[in-house]
């Protein structure tokens, strides 16, 4: 594998020999460096929004076309084809699949991706992707940014950040499904838009058996959109949604008992089920001062809440959970064009947080005792100012964010309190450039330093304790964007992250942190978009990364140059969609992934690869689309393993399943 340090004064000397060695060709190409997966959609900010600034690096926008025919449990699984993105999928009911970049990994360990939905922060306090409540009907279009070189934000954005946007166009449809396992949904959309009026409603429902015994999933979710644009200058938008979600749970099994029958749920969990729920109101309001002023401002109020009965292995107690989040916050921001080359960018916000924790030890569902109480605030505050050059041939973009946090925390149990560690303002640099060597060609690279929090309760000091500074990590990346020719769109580039005195938490369910010392993760991407002609499409990633534990500590002397748990050595995706005639469409999609450590010490054994091949053909009704998918297609197994002690316990995914859907356009 070849993986190297990336300094920046490498990082300049790699920008230099690319920029001189690469042959190009002589097509029309914009200055950028994202990718899109599927049809090439037009991004448009609302008419008097602020605008931003224009990221360089690994930008990846997944369009509808992917995403408006699918069908899944979770909705995180609609980001299997985005390069780079790999998941954990625990299937534990209410707690099923969480997603990693940039060689994190995605066990909720250490929070490192920043979710939003519709521009609103989306991440529960413990950093966990909630997007569940997003039917795919409903979506319109994904972005995807890997680095830390984005100053829009800060809380979760250690490795990337993830922003799903929902539908706002004119069109009424509905949609039916029957599938494998007894699976049933149903979606609806509803859009209208007037000259200054436009509403939009979703509802959708689905509920399965799952492919594992004891493993049933209901889910249902209901959206309203209405914005009003009272002059030409401002828009008003309102956006609410709720959604509950309940799931029993089939438990973890041991590796000889889930490679000899999969589909079994362990008996030990026959109790274990869950049920979670989402709150959502937001503000949104976009006004432009004049021609080169402008202001976007979004507030909002959303509650998770959280409730499930688990027991990990056989010798264990069920416990309880409970845990309450409930999230309020403004965002706020600017953009004033100086000149037609020069955008000065700017944002406050602020996140606050009204928290609640429980656990209980249980039996068959009753409570024997309590075990846990925690009542905290957690806030959030931060803002930022950058400044954009965008010339003929050169982008460059550089600025400074900074956040803050204060809160306080109460032990219902004990009646301890403490007050949240505060090391005072953390300051983070990020720099972008982008250098367009020919039309077809751009070069890029980018600077930047992100942050880690530690949550729960760890975030917070006793009177004894002394603040301690967060751990920052460095981010440097550098690549190409080359269209080799007019139908093919490659992107190349290469990328490391370094920290000191990493947290990550304990796997002993106490939500303490141990700190990991130094690490040093690093890797390279290659992915393309392909548009040959109206018959032939397709896309597809390669990413190989490394991360390794660079300096532990002495007591940890031992696991010195160990992979970090969780972490899959390579991911892949491929796709190719064939249009024989204009009304049907034939997709093939696979998935890929190596293998991984289960534990930073112990490194004999790697779980976790696999390759899924999924098929799927769409036919055009006029009216509506007839479809048929088939979901691993050849019956593969693939599995989470998660060590607990020094026994692993496993949870096999889903094996091959088939639904038929059938929509209908008004």
């Amino acid at each position: 594998m070849f993986m190297f340090s990336l300094n920046p004064l490498r990082l300049a000397v790699l920008s230099a020999c690319v920029m001189s060695s690469v042959v190009v060709a002589d097509e029309q190409q914009s200055q950028d460096s994202t990718l899109f997966i599927g049809d090439v959609i037009e991004v448009t900010a609302a008419k008097n929004s602020a605008a931003e600034a224009q990221l360089v690096g690994s930008v990846d926008i997944l369009g509808r076309d992917q995403i408006k025919n699918e069908h899944v449990d979770v909705t995180m699984d609609l980001l299997k084809k985005i390069p780079g993105v790999y998941f954990s999928r625990f299937n534990q009911g209410i707690i099923s699949t969480d997603i990693a970049i940039r060689g994190f990994n995605a066990e909720g360990s250490m929070p490192h991706t920043k979710l939003l939905i519709d521009g609103v922060p989306s991440n529960l306090h413990v950093g966990l992707s909630e997007m569940d409540a997003l039917f795919p009907m409903e979506l319109d279009w994904v972005e995807v940014v890997k680095g830390n070189h984005d100053a829009r934000y800060g809380l979760h954005n250690l490795a990337g950040n993830i922003n799903m946007h929902s539908r706002r166009d004119e069109a009424k449809e509905v949609e039916v499904l029957l599938g494998s396992f007894d699976t049933v949904e149903a979606q609806g959309y509803f859009g209208d838009v007037d000259d200054n009026f436009s509403q939009h409603y979703f509802v959708g429902a689905r509920t399965t058996s799952g492919y594992r015994d004891h493993g049933d999933l209901d889910k249902h979710t209901f959206s309203g959109k209405w914005f009003y644009q009272p002059s030409t200058q401002t828009d008003i938008g309102v956006i609410a949604r709720y959604f509950d979600y309940e799931a029993d749970a089939p438990g973890y099994l041991t590796e000889q008992e889930a490679k000899r029958n999969p589909r079994q749920s362990a008996s030990y969990a026959q109790d274990d089920s869950g049920d979670k729920q989402t709150r959502h109101v937001s503000v949104h309001l976009d006004h432009s001062v004049n021609q080169a002023l402008a202001l976007s401002v979004k507030s909002y109020w959303q509650q998770y809440d959280r409730h499930r009965f688990v027991r990990y292995t056989a010798g264990s107690s069920q416990q309880e959970r409970l845990e309450k989040d409930q999230q309020f916050g403004v965002i706020a921001t600017m953009s004033y064009v100086l000149s037609p080359d020069w955008l000065l960018t700017a944002g406050l916000d602020y996140q606050g947080q009204d928290n609640s924790n429980e656990r209980f030890v249980t039996e068959g569902q009753n409570r024997l005792k309590q075990s846990r109480y925690w009542d905290f605030d957690y806030n959030n505050y931060g803002g930022f100012t950058q400044a954009q050059y965008r010339g003929d041939k050169l982008l460059i973009s550089g600025g400074l964010r900074v956040d803050g946090f204060d809160g306080d925390f109460t032990n219902q149990l004990s009646g301890q309190q403490k007050r949240i560690n505060d090391p005072g303002l953390t300051v983070q640099p990020k720099f972008n450039v982008l250098y367009e060597l020919q039309e077809t060609l751009n070069v890029f690279a980018n600077y930047g330093v992100s942050f880690q929090a530690p949550t729960g309760s760890d975030a917070y000091l006793g009177d004894n304790n002394n603040d301690y500074d967060f751990s920052k990590n460095y981010g440097y990346e550098a690549g190409i964007k080359w269209q080799p020719l007019d139908w093919l769109d490659t992107r190349l580039s290469i990328w490391q992250q370094e920290a000191k005195d990493e947290l990550t938490q304990k796997t002993d369910g106490s939500g303490d942190f141990e700190n990991l010392g130094s690490t040093k993760r690093d890797g390279w991407d290659a992915g393309f978009s392909a548009y040959i002609n109206q018959q032939w499409s397709g896309f597809g990633a390669y990413t190989r990364q490394e991360a390794k534990l660079v300096e532990p500590g002495e007591s940890q002397v031992a696991s010195k140059g160990n992979w970090l748990r969780g972490v899959p050595e390579y991911t892949a995706t491929l796709g190719v969609i064939y249009q024989p005639i204009d009304v049907l469409k034939v997709s093939v999609f696979g998935h890929f992934q190596g293998d991984y450590y289960v534990s930073n010490v112990l490194q004999t054994k790697r779980f976790g690869d696999y390759s899924i091949i999924d098929l799927a053909f769409d036919y055009d009704l006029g009216w509506g689309n007839a479809g048929l998918r088939i979901n691993n297609v050849f019956d593969s197994y693939h599995e989470y393993v998660y060590l607990v002690g020094s026994e692993t316990i496993h949870s096999p995914s889903s094996g091959r399943a088939v639904n038929l859907s059938v929509s209908y356009r008004f």
